[in-house]
């Protein structure tokens, strides 16, 4: 499970509407809605249910959903605290022959 993929399912369950969250990371309506497939193959469970006009989520997808944003606040501030500890990264490839 990638954490682009659990990004993508809260911006559709945000918006309930594949092509303006799919605007929101830049990408295209239908890779977004691979990736949101994949998940949902990867879950064994429906998290969307689609209409010609209307996306909404199930319950599973209201599960998933709840869990994921606590997952990523956690990755974020994971990130967060990355950077606060140690200086930026300069020049990763140093000479070291000297």
């Amino acid at each position: 499970m990638e954490i682009r993929s659990l990004r993508y399912a809260v911006t559709l369950a945000e918006e309930l509407h594949f092509g303006r969250a799919a605007q929101r990371h830049f990408i295209a309506a239908q890779p977004f809605g691979r990736h949101i497939q994949r998940l949902e193959r990867e879950v064994g469970r429906r998290l969307f249910a689609r209409t010609s006009r209307r996306v909404v989520l199930t319950p599973a997808g209201e599960r998933l959903v709840a869990r994921a944003r606590e997952v990523l606040a956690a990755v974020d501030e994971l990130a967060e605290l990355a950077r606060a500890e140690d200086p930026p990264c300069r020049d990763t490839h140093r000479n070291l022959s000297r």
